[in-house]
């Protein structure tokens, strides 16, 4: 299953006003409009018997729409204890198991990024790439979800999303059968080219 909504202007906004930007909330896409620096959750063994596909369109964390993590918060998932840790990707695309620094097979995980925006941008296309499955949340409104094993492929989906003044919320879930374990976001404009004037933040 491939979904990927256009989320409008009245779409559900978790915001906050404008704070100056700190050395760990000053970051920005790439180049290329790739976001690189991620709050991630990983990772989450699931059940003998669930598929990657069935696990991803269920929560592993409860209300997982409306996670607002900081690093150092702490979960606890099938009595097992993880915490939120920042991570920057050294490429395009980031990849739990280089993070993780060990192989996780038959697991989910969560990257959770804050968008800073001094002024409302509509039709911003939002860029997206999975290994395996991939879901997302923005503003708490689920918009796209891949139930599908696949490769990494840069820009796999597209859609459009408009960001809020202020700070948008983006919940990436990513499952993996075996092996690779990827995920890959970027933001465009509607020319598309890399979105500029936005801001990384790795705290609500």
């Amino acid at each position: 299953m491939r979904s990927f909504l256009e989320i409008i202007a009245a779409a559900t906004l978790v915001g906050s006003s404008m704070a100056s930007a700190g050395a760990a909330d000053g970051l920005r896409p790439d180049a290329d409009g790739y976001i690189r620096d991620w709050l991630m959750l990983a990772p989450i063994a699931l059940p003998d018997g669930e598929t990657c596909a069935e696990a991803l369109l269920k929560e592993q964390i409860p209300n997982e729409s409306a996670l607002r993590p900081k690093a150092g918060d702490k979960v606890k998932i099938g009595g097992k204890e993880l915490s939120w840790r920042n991570v920057t990707a050294s490429t395009n695309y980031f990849d739990f198991n280089e993070s993780l620094k060990s192989i996780n097979d038959h697991v989910a995980g969560y990257m959770v990024a804050y968008i800073e925006c001094e002024k409302e941008m509509p039709d911003v296309i939002l860029a997206v790439a999975s290994n395996d499955q991939g879901r997302i949340y923005f503003n708490g409104v689920d918009i796209y979800a891949f139930t599908e094993a696949r490769p990494l492929m840069l820009d796999a989906d597209k859609g459009k999303v408009t960001l809020k003044k202020g700070v948008n919320v983006m919940v990436f879930k990513i499952t993996n059968e075996q092996n690779s374990w990827q995920g890959a976001m970027r933001l465009l404009d509607k020319s598309g080219a890399p979105l500029k004037n936005v801001r990384i933040k790795l705290t609500p």
